[in-house]
């Protein structure tokens, strides 16, 4: 079996609702749709999310990067080589992420469905029966986003997210409306963002120890480590890396900083699944909690990629932010869509999940 062709197609697909965020309004979710297809006719489908305030890409660096310089040098190699095209795609471009990972999840769904396998099967085998999830709340201010939350609750969900990283006194009064229409036994996550210099991150987190949040996200920006360092050491609440920690170099340092405490991980920022599992390892190593998220809105090809990985993962600890739930529409004939707020991915080989060609064609752009 080998790669005969490698296909990158840029989609873009409205999300439900406004998501807001401390450093950008979601409207439409741009993403990356990777198709590998083998000689022997095995077609295998990855997809990121590409968001130039998150890693940097775009559809016309991502397209110009699969089709002229991946797709050539992996034509006729066995697709079957995942570690060896890793760090060949890792020579040929650095960063990137969210390409590389959309191709190496192709890849993967290739090995699996040739082996009439369940991606998860490939990792391992499932260690779980589901994976929980996260809810979004996309509402604006404290009553409304308290109503939401509550739903959601309702509805099965075993984690609600919060978007904070603006007005500390409002995103107090939010979080704290959210936990008592929630009660205690949902886990709280709070996702800055980057938002906040170190004086307003420590003021929040020495807050809102009373709302009982299971970890802030990212509080201050990426490159300010050492702004984390004081963050995490001031908190009486766990501090989780995200756009600073991409991969388990990244995660090593900060660990070995003190600036987490727990870490999110994404297949677009480790650049796959086999870059997931490597921050899984290191945040065992060091005995963290791992929150496995995806991009809020992503397509269900994504989204299923991610959840065979959280099926055999061994520790979940704060659970998947895996939302595809969040798409006003989407690219295959079965969305992959959250049941009482877990997910349950499909036993068919590979990831279980078709395309649906009209839709693509749909919410395809070519820029």
């Amino acid at each position: 079996m080998k790669i005969s062709q490698v296909e990158a197609i840029p989609v873009s697909v409205p999300v439900r609702a406004p998501l807001k965020m401390a450093v950008a309004t979601l409207h439409e979710r741009t993403c990356i749709v990777v198709r590998v297809t083998t000689d022997d006719g095995v077609v295998g489908v990855g997809e990121a999310v590409l968001a130039r305030y998150f890693s940097g890409e775009s559809h016309a660096s991502a397209v110009d990067l699969i089709e002229n310089e991946y797709a050539p040098v992996l034509a006729g190699r066995d697709p079957s080589e995942v570690y060896a095209i890793r760090t060949l795609m890792r020579r040929i471009s650095v960063y990137n992420h969210g390409a590389r990972a959309a191709v190496e999840m192709a890849l993967l769904d290739v090995v699996a469905r040739a082996a009439g396998l369940p991606l998860y099967q490939l990792y391992g085998g499932a260690v779980r029966e589901a994976v929980p999830t996260i809810w979004h709340v996309a509402a604006t201010g404290p009553a409304a986003m308290a109503a939401e939350a509550a739903q959601a609750a309702a509805d099965g969900y075993p984690l609600v997210k919060l978007k904070v990283g603006g007005d500390v006194d409002s995103d107090l009064a939010a979080t704290f409306a959210v936990r008592e229409a929630v009660g205690p036994g949902v886990e709280l996550l709070l996702d800055a963002n980057q938002g906040w210099d170190v004086t307003d991150a420590v003021r929040f987190v020495s807050a809102v120890a009373d709302a009982r949040p299971g970890f802030v996200e990212q509080p201050v920006p990426r490159h300010n480590i050492l702004g984390m360092v004081e963050v995490n050491r001031a908190s009486a609440v766990v501090i989780a890396g995200d756009e600073g920690v991409f991969d388990a170099a990244e995660l090593h340092l900060h660990l070995h900083l003190g600036a987490v405490s727990a870490v999110v991980a994404k297949l677009m920022k480790a650049a796959g699944p086999l870059g997931v599992r490597e921050v899984f390892a290191v945040a065992d190593a060091a005995g963290i909690g791992v929150h496995l998220a995806g991009m809020a809105g992503q397509t269900s090809i994504g989204a299923a990629h991610a959840a065979h990985l959280a099926m055999a993962v061994p520790h979940l600890r704060y659970g998947s932010g895996i939302a595809p739930q969040f798409l006003a529409g989407d690219i295959v004939t079965e969305p992959f869509r959250p049941v009482a707020g877990h997910l349950y991915p499909s036993s068919r080989p590979g990831i279980g999940i078709e395309l649906d060609h009209d839709a693509l064609q749909r919410y395809r752009v070519d820029r």
